[in-house]
């Protein structure tokens, strides 16, 4: 639904969702990636990891439309300098530089042109997957009710340049885009 429309007001979130997909599909192929080293096929790590690559700058390309692009969002929101996104880059570079470093001394395995097949189901854990099915749209969500639902027809609060020199600064804690004081892998902090 969010592709089909071509309205203003959702292109930042479109970028956002399409810099999720990429972001997240590069931490899939990089955990593949080390999951086939790991298993001996390096030749497959290599290309596994160079696609995990790829998906990592498309995410940070994204990221940087979703930053310059206009439309409604909540706050200034910075995908790339969070911590969990920083993070990825380095660790997919180390592992295909440790990919292709034993190949070249220890497998000498050719890289494949084809892409290994992304393994979805999970053959480990405590719990069991559900599978998920989307509920069938109910009748009341028609082409016509989506043309009527405009977000700038909506109104909001007027809130005048007066209004905005009355409101006091909101106690927020920084929490930055440096990963230098985090000490964890996932860059979350608990406080």
């Amino acid at each position: 639904a969010v592709v089909s429309t071509q309205s203003t007001g959702v292109t930042k979130w479109r970028r956002y969702l399409q810099s999720k997909i990429k972001f997240y599909g590069a931490y899939a192929r990089s955990f593949q990636g080390e999951y086939l080293l790991s298993q001996d096929k390096c030749g497959e790590s290599i290309k596994t990891l160079q696609e995990a690559q790829k998906l990592y700058k498309e995410a940070q390309v994204l990221c940087k439309q979703y930053e310059n692009a206009s439309g409604n969002s909540v706050g200034e929101v910075r995908p790339a300098k969070h911590p969990f996104f920083q993070k990825l880059g380095p660790i997919i570079d180390l592992r295909l530089q440790k990919s292709e470093r034993e190949n070249g001394f220890i497998y000498y395995q050719k890289v494949p042109e084809e892409l290994p097949e992304l393994e979805l189901k999970a053959t480990f854990g405590l719990v069991a997957p559900i599978p998920f099915e989307v509920p069938p749209v109910h009748a009341i969500f028609t082409e016509e009710a989506y043309k009527d639902f405009t977000i700038q027809q909506t109104p909001g609060p007027k809130i005048t340049s007066q209004d905005k020199d009355d409101l006091p600064p909101a106690k927020e804690t920084d929490i930055g885009g440096d990963t230098k004081g985090i000490k964890n892998d996932s860059g979350c902090s608990i406080q």
